[in-house]
């Protein structure tokens, strides 16, 4: 058979499958669209598949008992289409059990998307994000998390969780699992640190922030949570959270910068939207801060509602103003570190010159740094705790401002490094 047969037959399977995706994605209610997707595309690229092993197996040169034996064996052509037909053909079938299962569960048909986009693409990926996607549903929707708190000390047993931010966030932790397994397993580095680390790094904030907007947004009232600025703190904080991530992670794959990175149009168009997603979801705190804040809000001590309002305030105020000073900056540090300079491990924090990520890791997680600090400071009595509360946010924020002062001025630490 010509060598232009062979394409020609690969493109119409290519053709073929990629038919069956579009029902998928555009139909996924249609009968007739998952009778075509899930059997009739399947059969026939099986069909052709068994042609090709058929006629062409008699005169096969490898095997599989190793890489290069399977090398041998795909260096035949039509054996090579026969393959690519098996890879076709199966992860079809993988998308169409995927859409009917999420459909069974009451998956939300955008949720599927970009896990049949990963299935058609990467196989045993979309497979993956499912599992992920409906193993997050699956703690919060089965009351596992209430079972969880019930086993707490009684003032922690009240906790509710608002179960989409919940789900995110248990996602978020639980990709920790496979970035900690790539860093363990490549030695690329970029920069002087392994590829994996800023994505890991990213997985653990993120997944904290989600949280924390998980347990915070029911104690705000009802009519906050069904206005467009209550709306915001779910869906769109999540979509914008893991867009961030998605891109680090995949700048790391290809060991290139996430941050600074202007060297394409693209990379430059990229960075940019990436910047915006950073200021929304930041802004989101202040969001909360002013849901906490309202008369209709959930009944709170005193102490926890003034800790809370601070905290999230201090985070978007601080964190915009920090992420904004870094982005300007044009890199992460002020001054130029001596080759192997010493940091602060994990972090990566200079202990030479002045880093911005210093105060920005601050004004972040002032969310939880200040309410946690009233926790203890609520045993001083109300009146004390209070105005404990109101100093200890006072000069949290007079340190990360200090930080973000002496970075800019090129001095570790708050200037004392």
């Amino acid at each position: 058979m010509p060598p232009l047969t062979w394409d020609a037959a690969f493109s119409g399977a290519n053709l073929l499958a990629a038919s069956g995706w579009l029902l998928l994605a555009l139909a996924p209610r249609w009968r007739a669209g998952h009778v075509l997707a899930g059997l009739v595309i399947p059969t026939l690229l099986s069909l052709g598949y068994l042609v090709l092993i058929s006629v062409y197996w008699h005169d096969a040169r490898g095997g599989f008992s190793s890489l290069d034996d399977v090398a041998a064996l795909f260096a035949s052509r039509p054996l090579l289409l026969a393959g690519w037909a098996h890879y076709l053909a199966f992860d079809l079938l993988i998308g169409a059990w995927l859409l009917r299962r999420a459909q069974r569960e009451g998956l939300p048909h955008w949720a599927m998307l970009p896990i049949l986009a990963l299935t058609f693409l990467f196989g045993p990926i979309g497979y993956l994000l499912y599992r992920l996607a409906a193993a997050s549903r699956d703690i919060v929707s089965e009351d596992r998390i209430p079972r969880f708190l019930a086993r707490l000390p009684a003032p922690l047993r009240a906790l509710e969780w608002e179960p989409r931010l919940a789900a995110a966030g248990i996602a978020m932790a639980l990709l920790v699992i496979h970035t900690a397994l790539a860093y363990a397993v490549d030695p690329r580095l970029f920069n002087g640190d392994n590829v994996w680390l800023k994505p890991l790094k990213f997985e653990i904030s993120i997944a904290i922030y989600l949280l924390s907007f998980a347990l915070l947004l029911p104690l705000t009232g009802e009519a906050f949570q069904r206005s467009w600025l209550g709306r915001f703190t779910v869906w769109p904080v999540i979509a914008l959270l893991y867009f961030e991530l998605v891109y680090i992670a995949w700048r790391a794959s290809r060991a290139e910068a996430s941050h600074y990175n202007e060297e394409a149009a693209l990379a430059a168009m990229l960075y940019a939207a990436m910047g915006i997603a950073a200021v929304l979801f930041t802004a989101a705190s202040g969001i909360l801060a002013y849901g906490l804040a309202r008369k209709d809000a959930e009944p709170l001590p005193p102490v926890l509602r003034r800790s809370l309002i601070l905290g999230l305030g201090l985070t978007s105020l601080l964190g915009i103003l920090s992420g904004v000073v870094l982005s300007a900056a044009g890199g992460h540090t002020v001054g130029t570190p001596p080759l192997s300079a010493p940091v602060i491990p994990f972090f990566g924090w200079s202990l030479t010159v002045g880093d911005l990520r210093v105060a920005h890791f601050l004004a972040l997680h002032a969310m939880q740094i200040v309410p946690a600090f009233a926790l203890l400071a609520s045993l001083l009595g109300r009146t004390v705790a209070l105005r404990a509360v109101d100093a200890f946010a006072l000069v949290y924020g007079g340190v990360t401002a200090a930080a973000l002062v002496a970075a800019l001025n090129a001095r570790p630490l708050l200037g004392i490094g």
